[in-house]
This record gives structure tokens, sequence and C-alpha cells, in this order.
């Protein structure tokens, strides 16, 4: 073999080589979720991912439909619940971040959306109801406008909610109007059964094999963070316990003796849906430590929400896999690991532990949980992934294993960023 041409500087140019390939290596963020500082890493990587473009509409006064129809309508803005739990997360996010531009994204995002909905008022005031159903059809806050469900105004109303409290000098008065007409919806105007108790009359389940009138535990999250700051708001605790006797409510027909609760109960047949789905006990979780988190430690409501909480918190630790990522239906072993309800047990257990609610120990279990999503789910760009779409009761197994995972669904995005943010501990 030939001997080097210039032997002296062949250990400078492999300690060159070796220097460039360690410089490359200690730049690349550490995603694993494992540390605090890789936590953050991955929060500021999900929260972002979620800025767009945001422009304002054009909002003259009008004679006629015509002139609505030739109005520059806002950019950007969405109106529906998945967005909302991610908004709200991104919200938290600034908590253990301290990034401003994502915080202001969604507070932009908030204020177009009160401004848009106060011109669409008063073009509703303007127009025949005929022209006022076509056009609001094409409205990008239809849910506002329409509602009719929890889903149309909770989850959104959660956030805008949360982000008004926060910060109050940046609220602009037509957001006032906002949060009027969506606690307006869920405090007097949402199908209730005769004890307060959230219900969809009209709901059967997907296969329509049962009589409709069904109760979900989904809703709980749908309406009682929402009340929850709305007593806030408005100082009155009615708010407060009208959330905590929903879940209160729904765990005496729906938490099983494991802890663990069924996905719809059957009003009618006074019958439970057979099957634990993640994601609705994600909801029933989160909604419960959300009030929970509101209440004095005297709050007569406050025992019993403990004891459904704590029994839940067990049952569903229990049945976490060795990857810390929870299955779609909990307790079915063949059944592929899920993203969303994994982020909000995270959230939910981290919290408990952080509050004092739950030991010390149990943090171990969300901070697996963060980690195997992190292994699993999140990607570089802050994608999230294996997040199950929406989904209806179903009777067979099967209907839950055969949904469907579409990249970057909206139901993961947000509960991630709760997780990690309520992980680390932050002040709020």
């Amino acid at each position: 073999m030939r001997p080097p041409k210039f032997p002296h500087l062949l250990p400078i140019a492999l300690f060159a080589g070796a220097s460039l390939v360690a410089r490359a290596q200690s730049a690349a963020p550490d995603l694993s979720g494992k540390t605090d500082d890789s936590i953050r890493a991955v929060l500021r990587l999900v929260a972002n991912h979620q800025i767009h473009e945001l422009t304002d509409g054009d909002y003259p006064a009008i004679t006629s439909i015509r002139d609505a129809e030739a109005a520059k309508q806002p950019e950007g803005i969405t109106w529906n619940y998945p967005w909302g739990v991610t908004l709200y997360g991104v919200i938290r996010s600034t908590d253990a971040t301290g990034d401003q531009a994502p915080l202001n994204f969604a507070l932009e995002h908030n204020r177009i959306a009160g401004r848009y909905f106060s011109w669409l008022e008063s073009v509703r005031a303007k127009v025949s109801d005929e022209d006022w159903r076509t056009f609001s059809r094409r409205a990008k806050i239809g849910g506002l406008l329409r509602l009719g469900n929890l889903d149309s105004c909770g989850a959104m109303g959660v956030q805008y909610l949360e982000g008004m409290l926060r910060y109050p000098a940046q609220v602009i008065p037509e957001q006032k109007a906002v949060v009027a007409r969506i606690a307006d919806w869920i405090a007097t105007k949402q199908d209730r059964l005769p004890d307060g108790t959230f219900w969809r009359p009209a709901s059967s389940n997907v296969s329509k094999i049962m009589d409709p009138g069904t109760i979900w535990i989904d809703d709980l999250y749908m309406g009682c963070p929402f009340l929850v700051r709305w007593a806030k708001y408005t100082g009155d605790d009615k708010h407060l316990h009208d959330a905590a006797q929903n879940v209160i409510n729904m765990a005496s027909r729906l938490q099983d003796t494991d802890g663990v609760w069924f996905h719809a109960y059957f009003e009618h047949e006074k019958k439970h849906s057979p099957w634990k789905w993640g994601r609705a006990n994600g909801w029933a979780m989160v909604a419960t430590v959300e009030i929970l988190s509101a209440m004095s430690d005297n709050n007569p409501d406050r025992a019993k929400l403990l004891d459904i909480y704590r029994r839940q918190v067990a049952g569903v630790i229990a049945l976490q896999p060795e990857s810390g990522v929870w299955r779609q239906v909990l307790d079915q072993k063949q059944l592929w690991e899920e993203t969303s309800c994994t982020a909000m047990f995270a959230y939910a257990i981290a919290r408990g532990v952080n509050r004092g609610w739950l030991p010390a120990e149990d943090m171990a279990a969300a901070r697996k949980a963060f980690a195997g999503l992190c292994a699993t789910a999140i990607t570089p760009e802050g994608v999230v992934n294996g997040t199950c779409e929406g989904t209806n009761i179903g009777l067979d197994l099967e209907f839950y294993a055969d949904r469907k995972r579409p990249s970057d669904d909206l139901h993961g995005r947000g509960v991630v960023l709760l997780a990690g943010t309520e992980i680390l501990n932050p002040a709020r």
C-alpha cells in the first residue's frame, strides 16, 4: 500500500472529520421525550407546526345578500372540536416553552373569529331566512352559527375562554359575544336527562341496533371544561357544580369496577356499550382533572370526583403496555396502540401528581407514555401520527379495530401539547 503523501496532515484530517460528525450529531435536537429538555423540544416542534397564515376578512355594512357574498372572508380560521383542543394545547404549551409565536397565533385566530362572528350576526339580521341558510353553510365558523350539539362549541369554547381569561388586555369586545353564545348553549339549551346529564336523544350506535338516546363520555370534555371556565369568568359556581355532577352521573352509569369507563350508555335500555375505548376514557379523565383543578378543598363534590378519578387512573395504569402507549380499546391486547388516549392519560396523570392527588411514583406512567409517543408517533417535523379518526359508538370490537389513523389527525396534536406541558409542571 502506498504511504500517504502528507502523513503529518492525516491526524488533523481525521480529527476534523470526527469533529464535523460530532457537531452534526449535537445539532440535532433530542426528541426522545425522556428528559425535560427533549420534551420541551418536542413541544416547540408540535406547537410551531400548527402555525399557518391568518388573514382577516373585510366586514362591510350590508343591505343585501349580494353585498355579503361580495365581502372578503377571513382565511386560516377553523371551527371544530379537535381544532379547539389543538388551540388549547398551543396556548398551554407556552407555559413550558416560553415561545410567543404559537400563542400569538392562537390569540389572533380567536380575535378574527370574534370579528367574523359579529359581522355574520349583522348579516343574519339583514337578509331573508332562506338566503341566510344558504350563505351560512359556507361560513368558516358554521358550527358556532348553528350550534345544535356540544361538539360544535364546547372544545372551541374552552380554548377561546382560556385565552380571554389569561390575556384580558388582548380581548376585543366581539369575543365576549362568542363565549356568551357558547355558554347559553351548554348551560341552558344542550339536551339533558332529568338529572342534568348531557345526552344525545337522537343518537344510537354505528349500526343503529339500539334505540336512539345515548350518553357519550366524550361529552364530558365537550361540556365540562368550558363550564369550569365560565364559572370563573362569571363568578358563579353553579356552573362548576353542573360540570362535577355530569362526571358523577356518567360515572354511576359507565365506570366499571376496574375503574375504566365504557364508551357509552343506551338510556332506554339502561345498558352500557361493551367496549372501553381509549379516547373516550381520555376525554373523561381530562374533564375530571379540569374540574378538580378549579375546586376548593372543601367543595362538596370534590371527594366523589377524586374517588372516580383515582379509580380510573389505577385501572388505566394497570393496562399500560410496555411501550407506554395505550391501546385503541384499553383492555384488548390484540389491538393497536393509539396516540390521543395516551397523551390524555399522560396529561391527566401528570396533573394529579403535580396537584398532590396521586402519589409521586405515578408520574413514571406519564413520562413513559410521552416517551413512547416520541418513539412511535411524533416526527421531527412536529407531525403527530397514530391517532384514531373520529369515532361513533360501536357494538363490535372490529369497529374500533378498523378505525383509520390519518397522518397528523387533529385529535392527537393538542393533547400531545397538553401532556408534555403538564409533565414539565409549569405554574398554571
